[in-house]
Protein backbone atom coordinates (compact mmCIF):
# COMPACT_ATOMS: atom_id res chain seq x y z
CA UNK A 1 0.00 0.00 0.00
CA UNK A 2 1.11 3.41 -1.10
CA UNK A 3 0.65 6.08 1.20
CA UNK A 4 -0.68 9.56 0.40
CA UNK A 5 1.75 12.35 0.84
CA UNK A 6 0.22 15.01 2.49
CA UNK A 7 -0.16 18.45 1.08
CA UNK A 8 0.92 20.47 3.63
CA UNK A 9 -1.24 24.03 3.12
CA UNK A 10 -4.11 24.99 5.32
CA UNK A 11 -7.21 24.27 3.83
CA UNK A 12 -9.52 27.82 4.78
CA UNK A 13 -6.26 29.87 4.03
CA UNK A 14 -4.00 28.02 1.82
CA UNK A 15 -0.73 29.37 4.30
CA UNK A 16 1.98 26.56 4.32
CA UNK A 17 2.15 25.07 7.72
CA UNK A 18 5.37 23.05 6.26
CA UNK A 19 8.64 22.72 8.54
CA UNK A 20 10.55 26.28 8.12
CA UNK A 21 6.98 28.12 7.63
CA UNK A 22 6.42 28.83 11.17
CA UNK A 23 2.92 27.20 11.62
CA UNK A 24 4.09 23.39 11.38
CA UNK A 25 4.21 23.14 15.08
CA UNK A 26 0.25 24.17 15.91
CA UNK A 27 -0.67 23.27 13.04
CA UNK A 28 -4.47 21.05 13.36
CA UNK A 29 -4.76 17.50 10.75
CA UNK A 30 -8.26 17.82 9.00
CA UNK A 31 -9.51 13.71 8.91
CA UNK A 32 -11.83 14.86 6.62
CA UNK A 33 -11.33 14.00 2.96
CA UNK A 34 -11.27 16.04 -0.20
CA UNK A 35 -14.63 15.09 -1.42
CA UNK A 36 -16.18 16.26 2.31
CA UNK A 37 -13.86 19.54 2.43
CA UNK A 38 -15.13 20.47 -0.95
CA UNK A 39 -18.79 19.94 0.21
CA UNK A 40 -17.68 22.16 3.12
CA UNK A 41 -17.19 24.50 0.69
CA UNK A 42 -13.26 24.61 2.35
CA UNK A 43 -11.24 27.31 -0.02
CA UNK A 44 -8.14 24.92 -0.47
CA UNK A 45 -9.32 21.67 0.33
CA UNK A 46 -6.68 20.28 -0.92
CA UNK A 47 -4.86 20.99 2.31
CA UNK A 48 -4.69 18.19 4.99
CA UNK A 49 -4.23 20.83 7.32
CA UNK A 50 -6.02 23.70 9.65
CA UNK A 51 -2.88 26.49 10.27
CA UNK A 52 -3.03 27.57 13.92
CA UNK A 53 -4.64 31.43 13.03
CA UNK A 54 -7.32 29.23 11.21
CA UNK A 55 -7.99 27.55 13.96
CA UNK A 56 -8.46 30.19 16.25
CA UNK A 57 -9.99 32.32 14.27
CA UNK A 58 -7.62 35.46 14.04
CA UNK A 59 -5.64 34.76 10.25
CA UNK A 60 -6.22 37.67 8.36
CA UNK A 61 -6.96 36.25 5.03
CA UNK A 62 -10.38 34.82 7.06
CA UNK A 63 -13.62 36.88 5.51
CA UNK A 64 -15.22 36.27 9.05
CA UNK A 65 -13.76 37.51 12.62
CA UNK A 66 -13.96 35.70 15.57
CA UNK A 67 -16.98 36.57 17.96
CA UNK A 68 -14.21 35.90 20.42
CA UNK A 69 -11.62 38.05 18.95
CA UNK A 70 -14.21 40.74 18.88
CA UNK A 71 -15.38 40.31 22.62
Amino acid sequence: MIAKKSVQICNECGKSVALGSGRFVNRVVDLNDTATRKEMGKPFPNGDYICWECDAEICDKLDYPSEEVML
